[in-house]
C-alpha cells in the first residue's frame, strides 16, 4: 500500500532458485539432464553447446518442467554441454547452473 493509501496490482516478481546439483549422463540417443528442480519454478530453459562455450550455446526450444528431462536426437558419440536455468511463473530467471556435459550413446 502506497502513503496515500492507493493499493497497487503490481508486485515484484521473485527470481526462483538456482537448479542444485546439475549432472548430466550420456543415454541411447541423446543425453539425461538431472538436479534439483527448484520448488518456485515453473520450468526451465536449457542452453547447449557442442563445446565448453556458453557464448556458443543455443538455447533448446523445449523448456522441461520436471527434472530428469532427456534431451533426444543425438547421434551416438556426440558430446554437448548444457547450462540450466530456472524460470517462475511470472517469467523471471534464475542464474545459470551448470556446465555439465555428456556423450549420447
Amino acid at each position: 500500500m502506497a502513503r496515500s493509501g492507493a493499493v497497487s496490482g503490481w508486485r515484484e516478481a521473485a527470481i526462483p532458485g538456482v537448479v542444485t546439483a546439475p549432472a548430466a549422463l550420456g543415454i541411447t540417443g541423446g543425453v539425461r539432464l538431472s538436479g534439483g528442480f527448484p520448488t518456485d519454478a515453473v520450468r526451465l530453459q536449457v542452453f547447449e553447446a557442442s563445446s565448453n562455450s556458453l557464448a556458443a550455446a543455443q538455447k533448446l526450444a523445449t523448456e522441461p518442467t520436471a527434472l530428469p528431462w532427456d534431451r533426444t536426437g543425438l547421434t551416438a558419440g556426440q558430446t554437448r554441454w548444457y547450462w540450466l536455468r530456472a524460470v517462475s511463473a511470472e517469467g523471471s530467471v534464475s542464474a545459470l547452473a551448470g556446465p555439465v556435459t555428456a556423450t549420447a550413446l
